[in-house]
């Protein structure tokens, strides 16, 4: 059997000493079903560099995508950029886990400085590069989403049967919410 050129399951031990470049993008479709449901048909391109370091791999590379999302705002519909770096220290243990251990996680120098690398902890020498680049874009989905960038309640989206129960009467924008953020609960009733 040939050899797959891009193949979606890395064999570290396998890697030149040089280390391999990979590049995955829509074209190709090696990573279509693992980001199809995050991304749909939009296009990506996932470039990453592995290379050996003892029991431990260097990753490096980038991921571009689109993120089909609604305004948390207004509602509308829009694509949100990924750009995410990658910068990752792959470590291979040597001694797995069992059942029922435990393992804790102090707080470490590395994790103060934003541009230095993180680490993954692989119990097998295989590399499944769908599972890692699905989290990679999913972690990246803002938690609340806006149309752009200076997006606020005075957006021309922004339906007026939402305003009126949002800003009261009198104040503006940005004053509503800076000052009490639950103040719209008391003007919601329950039917029940």
């Amino acid at each position: 059997m040939k050899p797959r050129l891009v193949p979606t399951e890395i064999v570290l031990r396998d890697l030149p000493p040089e280390g391999r470049e990979f590049l995955y993008n829509s074209e190709g479709g090696e990573l279509n079903s693992a980001l199809d449901d995050l991304i749909g048909k939009n296009p990506y391109e996932v470039r990453i560099h592995v290379s050996p370091m003892g029991n431990t791999f260097n990753l490096r590379g980038t991921v571009k995508t689109n993120l089909n999302l609604e305004c948390s705002l207004c509602g509308i519909d829009m694509k949100f950029p990924v750009n995410q770096t990658l910068n990752e220290l792959l470590v291979l243990e040597k001694n797995p886990m069992n059942k029922g251990d435990h393992l804790t996680k102090a707080n470490h120098a590395h994790e103060w400085v934003s541009d230095g690398p993180d680490y993954l902890m692989l119990d097998s020498d295989v590399f499944e590069v769908g599972n890692y680049i699905h989290e990679v874009v999913g972690l990246a989905e803002p938690i609340r989403p806006l149309g752009k960038p200076d997006c606020d309640l005075s957006c021309e989206n922004l339906p007026a049967e939402a305003k009126k129960y949002i800003i009261p009467e009198g104040a503006s924008a940005q004053d509503s919410i800076k000052a009490n953020p639950f103040q719209i609960l008391e003007k919601m009733k329950l039917k029940s």
